[in-house]
């Protein structure tokens, strides 16, 4: 099933000896240009055809021999040339003549030796190279692609007719596709288009099987037409076979114009459903070109097409395509039952192994059905087990051929974007792939072409690759950042099959200790480093043209990466070790010469050694979050090849190597520290592309207002995020005037960012006022923006004009006193139309806040946080406000948030006074879904007006010392969901009331040092799920009548003292899952009821001293997983593993924690789960 695919490798291997820099090499020496042109031109020939070959290798078993032998000496020569090039830069600093080779050719005689020991290894390649292009002769190859049309027998044809029973979990599919179906209106097109969309193999074609048998679309439509398109789009075949469908007779007319005139006569006036089943299509025109033809119809005509591309549902719906998710487990498992399994056969093992089998479909019926009929004659339990175990791929092959649509989806992409899918086979299933990573390992790989005619970089070329091969569903589970765009992804169970399928032997996975056989041909291998295998397998070592290496640890403690590590593995391109825990990286990894990629993110390493400056392809650096990093290579910026620095998270480093700047191609900085020396400053981001994040550091070092126009950010398009910050050591400035602040105000406005900029932040800005280029026009995409201990500026910003700002964040301002008409802007127009969270944080002199339109102003806004601003007694009206936090704050201002009516979220902490007018606000707010009230120190008792929120589902109150009690009202709050009360240290009683809280599902009770006693409504609480009791040393007893809470499922009662023993009637509570009692003294045993608790899976027991045994009830506990046994001796020593006199009772749990923090583990109960 291994598949071949060379031709972009071969791309990027002519560009590489057709290139300026291979002419300045071999330009000096006749030899090696007459054989470097004579590879050029066997390259070309070769090039011309090797598209036929790959379209041919699965058929002709000599032509993929030819591809395998050619793939062979394709590596070495990218090999070779890797090796050229590097001797050329190593010539050029040892002679620094190599810029004016031509005039100083006699200079060249001691760096030419590199060369001629080259010289053999290029002969002989060359001679490989010319031999397969004889052999090439013999297989009567074809210029170009040649498309290959296979008969319509050959393809997958489909009909509309569908046997409803057999099809399962598809209902709320179905009824969603017709509503679609009956809605009315096209918008702005004649006839609407639902696209149904999704991997190949997930009901697709079956769903719109379902609709258009539906009894209710049949009577909704004049005419119903099924075309199966397959992958050719041809208009004139597709009309045909419409006419086809509606005359039942068929159509002989060959020419354009007829067929458009008969198919629209037959239309005209009818609604309409036309199917147009697996469309592949992606060209707009030969879409519209059917569509015209389809236009002269009676309004609420509808087409339905099914797709796996995207992008194709996108060219031709009129509504957002319709995303087919996959079965459940249980809809696959009835699906592979009802193939697997004869009618009434009761075979439980089988049964059992049967239900894991069915894991590997991921959701996809096709593979339900498929390895439900290759499972039909297997009877052998060992045969099964031997399915469960293989990949699914491997498991059908040469059976039934499983999952041929998959294969499909693959076939119709171009050759680029296979071998960019092949690659993917390199990660291990379920691994998290991030998509910015993803592109730059293809880029290393040499899998990008840069495309010069569309003006793209390499990394826009590669998320294009990422874009289709999303569309067409090769990767699912797909995250998105706050700009909408995609940073990671999965990929599905079967995919990746298919994607191992495909690569065969070249990329290898080392996992759970399985050690292949054959390395000689592993180019891409990842080892996923556990208990079983903690470092680089031995035998790896023999794939020594391994160009990928994947390192991926689960807990990182290699220590140091092992130098002949580096020794092995001259040709890689790509170096994972994120994670690993390395803190030391050896000398040699400068022997990596065609190092493109190396990743140590996540570890523990100090200091990386000069040699790295010698990695002269190094593209990518990433050295994110490796906090103990205190400085880069002095030599750094010899890496002329480098696009990618990652330092973010890196905190300890306080300066960057001299002459950043010479990094022409560097596009990822996302911290610059502004240093001291001659080379360290502003001007060296001047030529830098970059691109994303950049945060400039250490300001105060700027020397001059020149400097910072060097900077040259308003020429820096790509930048979408900007951090600008000043050390924050100048509290003094505050109170004095002696600082002069103009240099630190021209030293900011010359710092003017491209107006696509969407976020910045200022921090320690020693100013007093804001540049002009903060607010609109010179920033209009602005949507963040973070103002930190501006601590003498005195107004704020004008933003009230941004139209997409939706983020304001502003700390530690104490010289602003007043918000007013500058911060808003032109007083015309919707002032921050677009904003949804504000936050003034500690602004201790602002006292008074104007608004400028009334309702005019912050329509958007839905977050609001007010925290230490104890002047502040008013803000604006907000009428769209959700959520709001008033902390630290005056109390009067609860009289300007009274007016406020659409609260849902309401926070009130820290606040001195009784919160008298907390009543109005609560009373205007009947919508209120959550209530926080904490750090409340003279509030004496919660507001009548609680009762009336009865849309409450949290309500939350905490450290309030003086609370005396909660009204009786609160039984009225029958949406409350969750009740949590800490520190309230005055209230010795909750009301009888609380049994009115019919929705309650979480009851927390903690640091209430005065509570005696729970009320007994707490029986009436039926829907109580969760109800934890900690450190109340004055509640002596829980309410006897436990019989009620039907649905609980955790207590906790820790640190209670006076509680000596359970209630009763817990043991009634079959429900119970998890169980926790912590230093509670009083308790002197588990009570013999305890084994009814059929749902216990866990038991924890810490602290308490006095129980001394376990009740024989507890081995009757089967599903209970594990037990914790802690600080309580004489019960350790009972349980003790095989010696103690309680061990009996306990053996049978699978994790067993006694006085250790290791899990004990048995064999008779696996933990482990496939």
């Amino acid at each position: 099933m291994a598949e071949i695919v060379l031709f972009p490798l071969l791309q990027v291997i002519f560009e590489k000896v057709t290139s300026r820099v291979m002419k300045k090499i071999t330009i000096i020496n006749h030899g090696f240009k007459e054989e470097i042109d004579k590879l050029g031109h066997t390259l070309q020939i070769i090039q011309a055809v090797l598209e036929d070959a790959e379209e041919r290798q699965m058929k002709e078993k000599a032509l993929k021999i030819w591809l395998t032998e050619l793939k062979e000496v394709a590596y070495d020569a990218d090999n070779l040339i890797d090796e050229f090039f590097s001797k050329a830069t190593l010539a050029k600093r040892q002679t620094n003549l190599m810029i004016q080779v031509i005039d100083l050719i006699p200079s060249m005689i001691k760096p030419l030796s590199g060369y001629i020991a080259l010289f053999p290894k290029l002969k002989e390649i060359r001679g490989r190279l010319d031999m397969l292009a004889v052999q090439m002769l013999n297989f009567n190859l074809k210029e170009g692609f040649v498309k290959r049309e296979c008969d319509d027998e050959g393809r997958r044809q489909t009909g509309s007719f569908v046997i409803e029973s057999e099809v399962f979990g598809r209902e709320e599919d179905k009824q969603a596709i017709i509503e679609l179906l009956l809605s009315n209106g096209a918008g702005v097109h004649d006839i609407s288009v639902i696209s149904i969309v999704g991997l190949g193999g997930l009901g697709k074609t079956t769903l719109a099987q379902l609709v258009y048998n539906d009894e209710g679309v049949e009577k909704s439509f004049e005419l119903k037409i099924w075309v199966c398109v397959n992958q050719e789009f041809n208009v004139r075949k597709i009309m045909k076979l419409i006419i086809e469908s509606v005359t039942k007779h068929k159509c002989d007319f060959l020419g354009m114009d007829v067929l458009q005139s008969q198919l629209r006569h037959l239309l005209h006036g009818k609604r309409y459903l036309l199917v147009l089943d697996d469309v592949w299509n992606e060209d707009q025109d030969e879409w519209d070109k059917l569509r015209i033809s389809l236009s002269d119809c009676a309004k609420g005509s509808k087409v339905i097409i099914t797709t796996r591309n995207t992008k194709v549902a996108l060219i031709v719906g009129t509504i957002p395509p319709y995303c087919l998710k996959g079965l459940s487990h249980d809809h696959c498992w009835t699906l592979f039952k009802q193939r697997a399994f004869a009618c009434g056969e009761d075979n439980p093992n089988l049964l059992a192994i049967g239900r894991e089998i069915v894991k590997k479909c991921g959701g996809l019926p096709l593979a339900a059905k498929a390895l439900g009929s290759l499972m039909r004659f297997k009877r052998e339990e060992g045969e099964w087990l031997h399915v469960l175990d293989s990949d699914i791929w491997n498991a059908c092959q040469g059976e039934i051929g499983i999952l041929p649509a998959l294969r499909l989806s693959y076939s119709h992409l171009p050759s680029h974007l296979k071998c960019c899918f092949t690659y993917c086979s390199v990660f291990p299933k379920n691994y998290v792939i991030k998509k910015d990573d993803l592109v730059q390992l293809w880029i290393a790989e040499g899998l990008i072409k840069s495309n010069d005619s569309a003006r793209q970089s390499l990394e826009e070329t590669g998320n294009n690759f990422f874009n289709n091969l999303m569309w067409m569903f090769f990767f699912q589970n797909v995250n998105k950042g706050d700009d909408g765009c995609v940073t990671e992804c999965t990929m599905h169970d079967l995919v990746h099959d298919l994607a191992q399928s495909i690569a065969g032997d070249e990329f290898i996975l080392l996992e759970h200790g399985h050690l292949p056989r054959q390395l000689a041909q592993t180019r891409h291998s990842s080892v996923v480093c556990d208990s079983e295998l903690h470092s680089i397998p031995e035998s790896l070592y023999k794939a020594k043209k391994l160009r990928t290496l994947n390192l991926l640890f689960p807990r990182g403690n290699l220590g140091e990466a092992p130098p002949n590590l580096f020794s092995s593995f001259r040709y890689l391109r790509a170096l994972n070790l994120s994670g690993s825990g390395i803190k030391r990286l050896h000398s040699s990894v400068s022997c990596l010469i065609s190092l493109r990629y190396l990743n140590i993110s996540n570890t523990l390493i100090e200091t990386l050694p000069e040699s790295i400056s010698n990695l002269d392809y190094l593209q990518v650096l990433n050295l994110a979050y490796c906090y103990d990093l205190i400085k880069l290579p002095m030599r750094l910026a010899r890496l002329v090849n480098l696009r990618h620095l990652m330092i973010n998270g890196c905190d300890k480093l306080s300066h960057l190597p001299d002459c950043i700047g010479k990094l022409v191609q560097l596009q990822t900085l996302p911290i610059f520290i502004v240093g001291t020396g001659n080379y360290q400053g502003l001007t060296q981001l001047h030529s830098l592309p970059l691109v994303g994040e950049l945060n400039i550091r250490q300001l105060e070092n700027a020397n001059s207002r020149f400097d910072s126009r060097l900077a040259n950010l308003g020429m820096k398009p790509k930048l979408r995020s900007l951090g600008l910050s000043w050390r924050n050591d100048h509290n003094d400035l505050i109170t004095t005037n002696n600082h002069d602040s103009t240099l630190d105000e021209e030293l900011l406005e010359n710092l003017q960012p491209h107006q696509n900029l969407k976020r910045l932040s200022i921090e320690g800005y020693p100013g007093k006022y804001f540049p002009r280029w903060i607010g609109t026009p010179e920033l209009p995409n602005l949507t963040n923006i973070v103002l930190i201990s501006c601590k003498r500026c005195e107004h704020l910003p004008a933003l009230g004009q941004l139209p997409f700002l939706k983020t304001i964040y502003m700390l530690e301002m104490p010289n602003v006193k007043n918000i007013g008409s500058r911060f808003y802007g032109r007083v015309s127009g919707r002032q921050f139309q677009s904003l949804q969270e504000l936050s003034f944080i500690d602004f201790p002199n602002l006292e008074f806040w104007w608004s400028m339109n009334m309702k005019e102003e912050f329509p958007s806004l839905v977050k609001l946080t007010i925290n230490k601003c104890p002047k502040l007694k008013n803000m604006p009206c907000f009428p769209s406000l959700k959520h709001l936090e008033l902390q630290n704050c005056n109390e009067m201002i609860l009289r300007s948030a009274a007016n406020l009516s659409t609260l849902v979220n309401l926070v009130i902490d820290v606040f001195t006074g009784r919160l008298v007018l907390l009543d109005s606000l609560l009373g205007n707010n009947p919508h209120l879904m959550s209530l926080t009230i904490g750090s409340c120190t003279n509030l004496c008792s919660i507001s009548l007006k609680l009762g009336g929120l009865t849309a409450l589902k949290s309500l939350t109150i905490r450290w309030c010392e003086e609370l005396i009690y909660l009204p009786q009202e609160i039984q009225n709050l029958s949406s409350l969901e969750s009740l949590e009360i800490i520190e309230c240290h005055s209230l010795i009683n909750l009301p009888e009331g609380l049994g009115g809280l019919i929705s309650l599902r979480s009851l927390s009770i903690e640091n209430c040092n005065n509570i005696t006693s729970l009320p007994m409504g707490l029986q009436h609480l039926t829907a109580l799920e969760h109800l934890t009791l900690m450190y109340c040393p004055s509640l002596v007893s829980l309410p006897a009548n436990f019989r009620n809470l039907s649905m609980l499922k955790s207590l906790y009662i820790l640190n209670c003292p006076e509680i000596a023993c359970l209630p009763e009637e817990l043991q009634y509570v079959t429900t119970l899952q998890n169980l926790e009692i912590h230093s509670c003294p009083a308790i002197k045993d588990l009570p013999a009821w305890i084994g009814n608790l059929a749902s216990l899976t866990s038991l924890v027991i810490s602290d308490c001293c006095n129980i001394i045994s376990l009740p024989e009830g507890l081995q009757h506990l089967i599903n209970l997983q594990h037990l914790s046994i802690r600080e309580c001796p004489r019960l350790e020593n009972r349980c003790k593993k095989y010696t103690g006199e309680d061990w009996p009772k306990v053996a049978h749990i699978p994790h067993i924690y006694i006085g250790s923090t290791e899990p004990r583990q048995h064999g008779g109960a696996s933990s482990s789960s496939r």
